[in-house]
């Protein structure tokens, strides 16, 4: 970097605890962007990346970079926002919100004659989680009597704006469904492409926005959040866990990620429901009249 080797950089002042604290504040201040709530390892490796990229050999220099083009910012987002995804991503997952969640959220609505189904996909990357979710919520929704008299909203939010946008193209170079989907059904072949059918992208918005911030989003039967929380601090997480609760109506669902689990169910009123697929239920109103099958009993 700029002819300095990382021990040199390292007795650097700029790249002390002190360079990095301005770096934030800059980051915070003049583009809204809250770094803060990342473990700092973490921040740092992809700081680190940035600043590989742009030349700069310490923190004081990249802030300096940054106020000299405002767009660095933008590039720093896409690069904390790390997009490994894949449609039906660990399908054990898929499997249980298709035969036991989905059913379940079916039926409640179906019982109590509100026939809207609500979803969030929090941190979707490029938009393989709500469109899987929409093709299970579909495939579900076509087995009802009077499937058009059914409402549904898949909201799917994320920080990196390039993602976003090829999540609403919709066009992908590979797709993998579950037993019993067919391909064709979703999706049509273009060249080397599979592209999201109109049917599939009609439910799902996308927008840009801040996991960290309290959304517009109330009532909702079921939130996906998935290998996001381990990106940052506990308390951090804490606070993002208490958003999902309180966006969730009582009953409703909510999936994290294979590495991540929600330790006591006190405080954040989420409670197992299949632990080993890591799916949390809202405590409140109990489900009526169907089994949960290999569900687990609170």
């Amino acid at each position: 970097m700029n002819g300095h080797g990382p021990d040199d950089a390292r007795r650097n002042t700029g790249y002390d605890e002190a360079g990095l604290d301005l770096l934030l504040r800059l980051l915070h201040e003049e583009i809204g962007l809250n770094l803060r709530q990342y473990k700092p390892n973490y921040l740092k490796r992809r700081i680190g990346v940035r600043m590989r990229a742009t030349g700069c050999s310490d923190y004081l220099q990249y802030r300096s970079y940054i106020k000299q083009d405002p767009q660095e910012g933008g590039r720093l987002i896409n690069d904390l926002t790390i997009n490994v995804t894949e449609f039906f991503r660990d399908q054990d997952v898929y499997e249980a919100i298709r035969k036991q969640v989905i059913p379940q959220l079916v039926q409640y609505k179906r019982e109590g004659r509100m026939h809207s189904l609500r979803a969030w996909s929090a941190g979707c990357a490029t938009g393989e989680e709500p469109y899987s979710l929409a093709i299970l919520f579909l495939g579900a929704l076509n087995a009802e009597k009077d499937p058009r008299s059914w409402s549904l909203r898949i909201t799917a939010t994320d920080l990196d704006d390039k993602a976003l946008e090829k999540a609403k193209a919709g066009r992908y170079e590979t797709v993998k469904t579950l037993p019993r989907i067919v391909l064709e059904d979703y999706f049509a072949r273009e060249g080397d492409a599979y592209v999201v059918k109109d049917e599939v992208k009609r439910p799902v918005r996308f927008m840009l926005m801040d996991i960290v911030k309290n959304p517009p989003l109330r009532h909702l039967d079921l939130i996906l959040c998935r290998n996001v929380l381990i990106y940052f601090e506990r308390e951090k997480q804490h606070s993002i866990l208490e958003i999902f609760q309180r966006c969730l109506r009582p009953g409703g669902f909510l999936v994290l990620g294979k590495s991540e689990a929600i330790i006591g169910t006190g405080e954040s009123g989420l409670a197992p429901y299949c632990r080993r697929e890591r799916i949390y239920r809202k405590e409140g109103v109990p489900f009526r009249g169907m089994s949960r099958g290999g569900a687990e009993k609170q």
